[in-house]
């Protein structure tokens, strides 16, 4: 699958996606968060908390994508109201 031309918002903590969404999500309807891949990197956010933060603000996690050889890309959607 070849990866999407999406905005990208870069996090290193479950916090800062928390913020993201605080700020600019109404401003966007698709982007991709990316994390990193290696569990033992200080700015590692796992894939299940940025879903359940995805999910707490109306939002679905769609698919996810390696960048590079350290970096992932999670593609995620603002669901329909």
């Amino acid at each position: 699958m070849k990866l999407p031309k999406l905005k990208r918002v870069k996090i290193s903590s479950k916090q800062e996606l928390e913020v993201w969404f605080k700020r600019k999500s109404s401003q966007e309807e698709n982007i991709m968060v990316v994390s990193h891949t290696n569990a033992s990197h200080r700015k590692f956010v796992s894939r299940e908390q940025i879903e359940e933060v995805v999910v707490e603000h109306g939002w679905k996690a769609g698919p996810r994508f390696t960048i590079g050889s350290d970096l992932l890309g999670h593609v995620i959607n603002k669901l329909a109201t």
